[in-house]
């Protein structure tokens, strides 16, 4: 049965869509605003809040009001908005329940499935690096790591990007770095950046395998699902969404572009 049959069995079925699509829309409105006072510390005012959300200042005011009212922002006193403390109460429960690995690991295990390398999430702990967690490739010939081992930051894919070496890439692209023989001489790799809430390095996740499978055309086609592999870590780490969604471009350790 279709929306229109439904709509006409039952008239109030079809008017409630309206003040149903009103409602999400009030609330995204509502939760834009909230997103305006991360990019930036200190009091907004009600016209900054317009100018920067696109919205009519009795719109913005509105959303404030209830935002507001439910303790997510307050008046400062020198008359301009800034984050409640309910923000922070969210934050503290956020921090309490948060295990990254309910996160990653599904990740990890549908990107080993899609990709048929060995996906893995690494973290930098001083001039280490780490294998946090990591997803075996289903095919029977693959490379080996020890999780208990800590790895210098060396050249590998990896390495290079918890050096921070894709911080002065163009920033209109998702960096993905691309290594062989650095550890071994018959394990190649992949990495990218997973980003954190303020736009830093959360760690890299990276995909690897025999040397002889990481040729040219097949990298090109492990490109995108490792980017949107990243892309989706970052977002549920908060990761800045103008920086997610961006087109991969694959350098090797000599940052040529691929």
């Amino acid at each position: 049965m279709s929306k229109s049959d439904v709509s006409d069995l039952d008239p109030a079925a079809g008017a409630a869509e309206p003040s149903r699509r009103a409602g999400i829309n009030a609330v995204e409105r509502a939760l834009g605003i909230l997103d305006l006072f991360i990019a930036s510390e200190g009091p907004k005012s009600l016209a900054e809040l317009s100018k920067a959300s696109g919205l009519v200042k009795p719109t913005v005011l509105r959303c404030l009001v209830s935002l507001e009212h439910m303790g997510y922002v307050v008046r400062s006193p020198s008359g301009g908005y800034v984050l409640g403390a309910k923000v922070m109460q969210l934050g503290r429960t956020y921090r309490a329940s948060f295990r990254l690995d309910d996160y990653a690991v599904p990740i990890l295990r549908e990107l080993a499935q899609s990709s048929g390398e060995s996906a893995s999430f690494h973290v930098r702990e001083h001039d280490k690096r780490l294998c946090l967690f990591r997803i075996e490739s289903p095919q029977s010939v693959r490379d080996f790591v020890d999780l208990a081992i800590a790895f210098p930051i060396d050249d590998s894919s990896m390495g290079m990007i918890l050096s921070g070496a894709d911080e002065g890439q163009d920033n209109s692209v998702r960096t993905v770095f691309s290594s062989a023989g650095v550890r071994n001489a018959q394990t190649a790799s992949m990495a990218t950046a997973v980003l954190t809430a303020g736009g830093g390095c959360a760690g890299a996740i990276a995909l690897t395998g025999p040397v002889n499978r990481f040729t040219v055309k097949e990298k090109k086609r492990l490109l995108p699902l490792l980017s949107e592999a990243a892309d989706r870590l970052s977002t549920m780490l908060g990761g800045p969404r103008e920086r997610l969604g961006r087109r991969p471009r694959l350098v090797d350790a000599q940052s040529s572009e691929i």
